[in-house]
């Protein structure tokens, strides 16, 4: 009880932004201006949202594409019956239920989005909700909070999926640092919620009015079982709560629906990018940006930072005594892990250098200017020809120098590079290396090294592969009678191994 005292004075400090707002309850409320609306209205312009990110699935049913079923108030009613009779939550259909459910039900294409995007996250909060013995159907309140967007922040500065203020995420553990703020990660926040409403009910016994307390606090909800005379029950305190609260239940309702019946109201379903099931975690060792990872593993930038948005500025800030995760299609995970050292070793060059430099010539950092990083030109220069599937990391690491050397040898801007390009590289030419037009012919017509058959494994490529054997992508391809670089798990290569 002590504990539970204690967190509820906590839990309303960090709520005192609601404190004295008492409205009294008004049926005939324009809902598309409330807060909640607004937010879920915002989600459509945020580039998480972008349609590059979703494919559209046919409906079930089949319907006509345009064709938008017209129900009754009674198939309403028989439906919220049935939800309620299948969760713990008391479901109740009014004239506010209704209202919600029509707002969301109008909000077709942005909802097909939204229900795509549930795939990728309810199975994350089910399995949070059940650990801590929280109704499933709580995963829905994400939905009313963030839209189911984790890079959503709100004018007050709560963000994520789930809408931690700072001081509300710290009980719960959720670190804001100036790289990574937690509130932003799924699984951490997703579990920092399903703690936080088990521990409202502890104190409320009523999972509407945990709900209740999640918007507008402990103290508001106090309050107002003070004024309802010491009613524990959300419908009967509901006209002494803020405005905002006195809409969200109703608003919870009309989304759990929405979510439960969205086939029946023939929304087209848009799937997102990646599903749960394509996900895995890696471990992170050492510092790195995404632009760093991308080069190394040929995921988009983009892709990564819609699998990671904890992570401010783009940057893993892992070091040796705190590592990071971070969430990466499972058909990447085998090439992040084969690459994995060649990363680490060539990030340590990186700042050993970086180092170097540094003490000689304080004025100019490679590290945060690299437009201004002038690359070191001791010893002879020869040029590498870029290859299909190659990357500046790969490059530097093969040459035993950094991508921030390769850039400012070549004055390039960016990360980008061509197969056919020509990039100039100071120091010792690697005994592998595929760098002049004789060599290239000499590899490809024969020379030493046995042939050996590879099985390719899930997130493989064929530069991963060339490196393997110390041969190179062109020869390959030109053994198996290879078109493209497209490659398919289970399939065998002939491959000439030069180790």
């Amino acid at each position: 009880m002590k504990k539970l005292l204690a967190l509820s004075i906590a839990l309303f400090l960090g709520y005192s932004l609601f404190a004295d707002v008492i409205q009294v309850n008004d049926s005939s409320i324009d809902i598309s201006t409330t807060g909640i609306a607004r937010r879920f209205d915002q989600m459509t312009l945020k580039k998480f949202y972008s349609s590059e990110n979703f494919t559209f699935v046919d409906n079930k049913y089949n319907y006509p594409a345009n064709f938008v079923p017209e129900l009754s108030d009674s198939l309403f009613v028989a439906r919220i019956k049935e939800m309620d009779a299948n969760s713990p939550f008391e479901y109740r259909y009014n004239d506010q239920v209704k209202k919600w459910i029509t707002f969301y039900i109008s909000k077709r294409y942005f909802v097909g989005r939204l229900v795509g995007v549930s795939l990728l996250y309810y199975p994350l909060f089910e399995e949070q909700m059940d650990r801590y013995d929280v109704p499933l159907e709580m995963r829905h309140l994400a939905i009313v909070e963030s839209a189911l967007n984790p890079t959503a922040k709100s004018w007050a500065g709560a963000g994520g999926l789930w809408q931690f203020m700072v001081k509300t995420g710290n009980l719960y553990g959720l670190n804001v640092t100036s790289y990574v703020d937690d509130r932003f990660d799924p699984y951490k926040a997703t579990e920092a919620a399903a703690h936080h409403m088990k521990d409202l009910y502890d104190i409320y016994g009523d999972w509407a009015l945990v709900l209740a307390a999640y918007n507008a606090g402990p103290g508001t909800i106090n309050r107002a079982i003070k004024r309802a005379g010491g009613e524990t029950n959300y419908w009967k305190i509901m006209q002494y709560l803020p405005r905002e609260t006195q809409q969200y239940v109703p608003a919870f309702i009309g989304a759990s629906y929405m979510m439960t019946y969205y086939a029946e109201h023939n929304i087209k379903v848009q799937m997102p990018k990646y599903m749960d099931w394509q996900i895995d975690t890696v471990i992170v060792k050492e510092k790195m940006s995404f632009h760093f990872l991308s080069s190394m593993i040929n995921l988009p930038v983009e892709d990564i930072e819609f699998l990671n948005p904890q992570f401010k500025k783009q940057i893993i800030p892992s070091s040796e005594h705190n590592f990071y995760s971070i969430r990466l299609p499972r058909e990447y995970i085998m090439t992040f892990v084969e690459n994995e050292e060649i990363m680490y070793d060539s990030l340590r060059r990186y700042r050993e250098k970086a180092d170097s430099l540094l003490a000689e010539t304080p004025v100019t950092n490679p590290v945060n200017n690299t437009n201004n990083y002038v690359a070191p030109t001791d010893g002879s220069s020869f040029y590498h020809t870029v290859r299909s599937g190659e990357t500046l990391g790969g490059i530097a690491s093969r040459y035993g120098t950094s991508v921030s050397n390769i850039k400012s040898w070549n004055s390039l801007s960016s990360s980008t590079i061509y197969p056919g390009q020509k990039l100039k590289i100071f120091g010792k030419q690697s005994s592998t290396s595929n760098n002049t037009q004789t060599n290239n012919n000499t590899q490809s017509s024969g020379g030493s090294g046995s042939i050996v058959w590879h099985t390719v494994s899930s997130g493989e490529s064929l530069w991963g592969i060339a490196q393997k054997y110390g041969c190179n992508v062109d020869e390959i391809k030109q053994l198996n009678g290879l078109g493209s670089d497209a490659l398919q798990v289970g399939q065998k290569l002939k491959v000439k191994s030069n180790k």
